[in-house]
């Protein structure tokens, strides 16, 4: 399953395991894989989780990559277990931190010194992000971070929604496709929660954090770069709106009560309704994504 025996302290830089969960999109796997062998921090060790990926994408790592250990599932598991199983092994050969990332990013070279660094400033952070911009468009960001001043969880990737900094900042939430976890934040809090298939299980395992004690720390001068929702199809592909409802009424249903659950449903139904009838008047509406979000919805 692997070819490394483990990672060690060096110096003052302490041991980090990357976390890369794949289901196909094999090229942006090799890309992202590039882009971390750029990386300026040297004590690290690269786990691939492939979800049973049907395009050749772990024959392809392991030809180009033969640092990168691979776990090979027989069947897509879902990214929060994917995300699970590499953690397990990562922590278990000794990282300090563990840095989940999604196949389809990118990362600057200096990304993981700073996440780091900032780690080591600030003890009491025990989830650490970057700033993640546009693939497309590589000088505007996509994530910042948000905070949430009453329990009301829609997320949203607009810059006026987003948290706004210029040094290391606490906020409330930070995107799982590049996240930096704390090895006692993991003995404290677990892994995932696999009920996630996809979709909020990050949301969940910030505020599980935080409600153990946690700052989530965003941290605006370590940058990567995302080309959002490659393995799912687009932001309207029927898999994509089956997952992101299913997961959310998981996440309503264990996070929030009484009147705040009503509100986090009505605002979440309303955009529904209002983004396919915007598509129906256009006459793009996907009817497969809708049978999909129903469906979604009938699930959970």
């Amino acid at each position: 399953m692997s070819r490394h025996d483990g990672v060690a302290a060096t110096g003052d830089l302490p041991p980090v395991g990357v976390v890369i969960p794949v289901w196909n999109a094999r090229e942006y796997t090799l890309a992202c894989l590039d882009s971390l062998a750029g990386l300026r921090y040297p004590n690290r060790m690269v786990v691939v989780v492939d979800n049973g990926s049907e395009d050749g994408s772990s024959e392809a790592i392991a030809a180009a990559h033969s640092e990168v250990a691979i776990i090979r599932n027989e069947a897509n598991l879902g990214f929060a277990r994917a995300c699970n199983q590499g953690l397990e092994q990562v922590f278990a050969m000794g990282a300090a931190y563990a840095l989940l990332l999604n196949n389809d990013t990118t990362v600057d070279p200096d990304m993981l010194t700073r996440l780091v660094a900032a780690a080591q400033a600030h003890p009491a952070a025990g989830i650490l992000a970057p700033t993640i911009y546009y693939q497309e468009r590589p000088d505007l960001p996509w994530f910042t971070g948000m905070r949430f001043s009453r329990p009301i969880y829609i997320v949203r990737t607009d810059r006026r929604h987003q948290v706004q900094a210029e040094t290391p900042t606490p906020v409330d939430f930070v995107s799982g496709c590049g996240m930096l976890i704390a090895r006692r934040v993991y003995e404290q809090v677990g892994g995932l929660d696999d009920a996630y298939f996809m979709y909020y299980e990050d949301l969940d395992y910030c505020l599980r954090a935080r409600k153990a004690g946690y700052e989530i720390l965003y941290v605006p001068d370590a940058a990567m770069w995302h080309a959002l929702s490659v393995s799912s199809g687009g932001k309207d592909a029927p898999i994509k709106q089956y997952h992101q409802i299913k997961s959310s009424l998981i996440f309503y249903r264990r996070h929030t009560r009484g009147l705040w659950r009503w509100l986090n449903l009505s605002i979440r139904f309303s955009h529904a309704a209002s983004v396919a009838t915007r598509h129906a008047i256009r006459g793009r509406l996907n009817p497969e994504a809708v049978r999909a979000y129903l469906r979604g919805i009938r699930e959970a």
